[in-house]
């Protein structure tokens, strides 16, 4: 079943239960359709678990003879905020039983050391063995990874771990399995395979079977789609019902991130910044507060500059570049080049050169192109025409790899505008290769006819690369095109 198709049962689905107890009652069923493993004991808290019923699930933990095992260390993960409702902790459990990685994950999340954390996860990843009881510990090692904000680490384990998954795992696992390598992709920038990925995810099993968990695939498709600027796509995914209780798991701040993301993108930056600050209430009463899970800071940094709010902006970026967890070089190199677009003209260069230093180590390649960008406008309005142009065509070659020309100018916060300096504007950076190659003859004088010659390429294709070029450049004749290239 293709993400489409999965997308109108969920809507049929839910348009006939009449209460929440029937929405919950027909998750449950679907999702002890797909997940039904193991012991009854250990098979029922997970599905309960999935399906938000806490209290049931709780209810059986507490009345087991002990055959739920490291159960407890689920809800840890899945429900943070119920820590003090569980049993004591289980004792030491070995790498190869499945269930270690759950446990690095629940340990992260409770006492925030990364580095531990992604010691202890690339141990399980590297020792698990592909196959059920493991599946769910390379997944929870897997999260601890992003979570961790080392989604660079998360793709190497990706690659050597997605061509087992094809014939080992069963649809939940595969959809999980996506659906954690969608949500690395948007880390490191690669929007197109954030795309693919969320969509795989989506195929694997029908929507309501993935319970809480679906806002997973859903955050990262509606940031992948927001991204590439595909708006009405987004849209579509953020009208699909997800349960309230996904709001009680680190899936809501991943969800709450990618709604104000989107809604930033579509020039509603008051409800933006209410999606990021509630990223944030959640996060903060679980005393899970990390920007691996979600920055809502940085969000809310960049609602604030769109408001106009350049104090509040600057308050948020300051808080996050002191907030513990924050060593990440991803969230240092954006809190710093959001805090630049708050200083005078004068100091966004040193600040933004510094952003840029430290993307360019976090191998975020989206979040250097806007860090580029942001330099190469600070520089054209101080009358550095030379180091604007080279930080322009970096960024939009960045831009480009990522998919997200369309998005750029939208999510990049910009410095208030200032008279445009004659010449200082490279638009000639957004043509393609074989663009420029056109341009720069038929500005040189060249006929049609003489450019085709020259390129090896018919006449008829060298006026659609003219016609694209005009309408790239806002241009309307070739004797204006040497104002745009050098």
């Amino acid at each position: 079943m293709n993400a489409e198709s999965s997308l109108e049962l969920l809507r049929r689905l839910f348009a006939d239960a009449s209460s929440d107890e029937q929405i919950s009652a027909k998750v449950a069923n679907l999702v002890d359709e797909w997940l039904g493993r193991g012991s009854a004991a250990t098979g029922s808290v997970r599905r309960l678990l999935l399906a938000g019923r806490t209290g049931e699930a709780l209810r059986i933990m507490r009345d087991s003879d002990g055959t739920v095992g490291a159960f407890p260390e689920l809800v840890r993960c899945w429900y943070p905020g119920l820590r003090g409702d569980l049993p004591a902790e289980a004792g030491p459990i070995e790498v190869t039983t499945g269930l270690e990685g759950v446990r690095v994950l629940a340990a992260f999340l409770a006492d925030h050391d990364a580095d531990v954390a992604v010691c202890r996860a690339e141990t399980v990843l590297r020792l698990c063995p592909m196959g059920e009881p493991a599946l769910e510990s390379l997944i929870a090692a897997l999260a601890t990874l992003v979570y961790a904000d080392r989604a660079d680490l998360a793709g190497r384990w990706c690659a050597p771990l997605l061509e087992q998954t094809t014939t080992h795992c069963d649809p939940h696992w595969q959809g999980m399995f996506a659906a954690i390598r969608a949500e690395t992709a948007i880390r490191q920038g690669r929007l197109r395979d954030a795309e693919r990925c969320a969509r795989d995810a989506l195929g694997h099993l029908p929507m309501a079977a993935w319970g809480v968990a679906l806002g997973l695939p859903l955050a990262s498709m509606v940031t992948a789609k927001t991204l590439l600027g595909k708006p009405e796509d987004a849209a579509r995914y953020l009208a699909v019902p997800v349960p309230e209780a996904m709001f009680q798991t680190p899936v809501g701040p991943h969800y709450l991130a990618a709604r104000g993301g989107y809604r930033l993108s579509t020039g509603a930056p008051e409800e933006a910044l209410a999606d990021f600050l509630a990223c944030g209430d959640l996060m903060k009463s679980w005393d899970a507060d990390l920007p691996g899970l979600a920055a809502w800071r940085l969000g809310a940094a960049r609602a604030c500059l769109d408001l106009g709010r350049t104090a509040d902006a600057r308050a948020f970026a300051d808080e996050q570049l002191a907030a513990p967890g924050s060593g990440s070089a991803r969230v240092r190199g954006v809190a710093t080049r959001l805090r630049a677009a708050t200083l005078p003209l004068e100091q966004r260069p040193a600040a933004l050169e510094r952003a840029v230093e430290l993307l360019q180590s976090a191998q975020d390649r989206l979040e250097l192109a806007y860090a580029l960008a942001d330099a190469g406008s600070a520089y054209a309005r101080l009358g550095d025409g030379h180091r604007a142009r080279s930080a322009g065509r970096r960024s939009r070659h960045l831009a480009r790899s990522s998919g997200a020309e369309p998005a750029a100018d939208t999510l990049a916060p910009r410095p208030p505008a200032e008279p445009a300096r004659p010449g200082g504007t490279d638009l000639g950076g957004d043509l393609s290769e074989a663009e420029r190659r056109v341009a720069t003859l038929a500005a040189q004088g060249h006929t049609n006819r003489q450019i085709s010659g020259k390129l090896y390429v018919t006449v008829s294709t060298v006026e659609q690369h003219l016609t694209r070029i005009y309408r790239k450049l806002g241009v309307t004749r070739r004797a204006d095109l040497p104002v745009f290239l050098d």
